[in-house]
């Protein structure tokens, strides 16, 4: 062999195969080795242990007051239960200027009818009197508060001002709701039109005649819908249920099924939206629905022994809403969360010298609600008996 060849001979021989024959022994230790390991924890798991078995624990709440003493105190609020609230929606608003006095005047000239006499040739005849008509709402205020001590204020552990705040505004949204839909109910005697859809037959149920003919009802006196387009009315989720459940005939719902448009309207007349937003409408015969469980009920209505609903449907200028917007007054907002409350520290006064009442909540308004100068009711109110409870 030449000296190559020895050289190679001598590296796979001695160098080479014997480095080879250790990675095989290698391998297969490691794999022997993993195999006794798993045999060696197998039997671990499997051999009798300290506790094994069904003795209890010696630890428990009974010899534990740390732990069974103990309360976690959630410094969030739970959302109270409130009814949506949309009155104020369904009013005409005006503002009253500052240093105008506290009457506000609203006026309206009468309509001439059609003249159909012939004008006599080369007479003059006498002239058209125009009559002028007006009404007067007086404005008035709304005011409430809320305070808390320096001691319960800087010790408790939830935020009471803010909370207290959402309670006053519900409060005072609640309180305008009441005011506008009693001159709602007071329409219905000062013009009888106004309550001329109530259900007069037993069971005295919400029927698909009543929600259509509420709006022709008012289109047939001339009444113009709110400035959307659409007349806003307000109805109990009573009625609504009432709606969803009708499978008659020509019913609100056997219409809408077969449209697209109208499955749509399904939707949201089964209540399926979810969360906090705003008001669901319902697009209903040319109307704005709103859902509210804030509606006047009638007990023994028809001395039926059963309490009536009023349903609520409003044109333009149905009800006049008077604000007065100073700076200084709580904003009148159509939702009571959006209306910003008073809420902040007390300085230390002559009153209270050591600061023992630390600051507080509240709101104050100046509004007025009245009716427009017309003896025509621009409104709809029509009293049934729910079905769904």
């Amino acid at each position: 062999m030449n000296v190559q060849e020895k050289i190679s001979y001598y590296l796979v021989k001695y160098l080479l195969w014997p480095l080879l024959q250790l990675l095989a022994a290698t391998g297969a230790a490691v794999v022997v080795s993993g195999k006794l390991l798993m045999i060696a924890a197998a039997l671990a798991v499997h051999a009798n242990t300290l506790c094994d078995g069904p003795s209890p624990a010696a630890q428990q709440t009974a010899n534990m007051p740390q732990s069974a003493l103990s309360v976690h105190y959630n410094r969030v609020f739970m959302k109270f239960l409130y009814p949506w609230l949309n009155k104020v929606l369904m009013c005409t608003h005006m503002d009253l200027p500052e240093k105008s006095g506290q009457t506000f005047r609203n006026f309206m000239v009468q309509p001439l009818g059609a003249d159909v006499q012939q004008q006599t040739e080369g007479t003059i005849g006498s002239p058209e009197t125009i009559t002028t008509n007006f009404k007067d709402i007086r404005v008035f205020q709304l005011a409430n508060y809320n305070n808390i001590s320096d001691l319960a204020g800087l010790t408790s552990i939830t935020n009471d001002m803010e909370e207290n705040r959402r309670v006053m505004a519900l409060q005072l949204g609640l309180t305008l709701d009441d005011l506008v839909m009693y001159m709602f109910d007071y329409l219905r005697t000062w013009d009888t039109r106004t309550s001329n859809q109530d259900s007069t037959s037993a069971p005295y149920p919400f029927t698909k005649n009543i929600i259509e003919q509420m709006p022709n009802s008012l289109s047939g006196a001339n009444v113009r819908p709110m400035k959307n387009g659409f007349y806003n009315g307000s109805i109990h989720p009573f009625f609504v249920g009432d709606l969803s459940l009708d499978n008659s005939n020509n019913s609100v719902v056997d219409i809408w099924k077969h449209t697209d448009a109208g499955q749509l309207r399904l939707e949201a007349l089964t209540d399926a939206d979810e969360g906090d937003g705003p008001t669901r409408i319902l697009e209903l015969m040319g109307c704005h629905w709103r859902q509210s469980t804030n509606q006047t009920q009638t007990a023994n209505y028809l001395s039926s022994g059963t309490t009536g609903i009023s349903t609520y449907l409003a044109g333009e200028d149905a009800v006049i809403f008077v604000n007065f917007p100073n700076k200084r007054h709580t904003k009148i907002d159509g939702k009571w969360q959006n209306m910003n409350l008073f809420a902040g520290e007390y300085p230390r006064s002559s009153y209270d010298p050591l600061g023992l009442i630390m600051g507080g909540t509240g709101y104050n308004c100046v509004i007025g609600i009245g009716l427009p100068p017309d003896a025509t009711s621009r409104a709809r109110v029509a009293i049934a008996v729910p079905q769904t409870t």
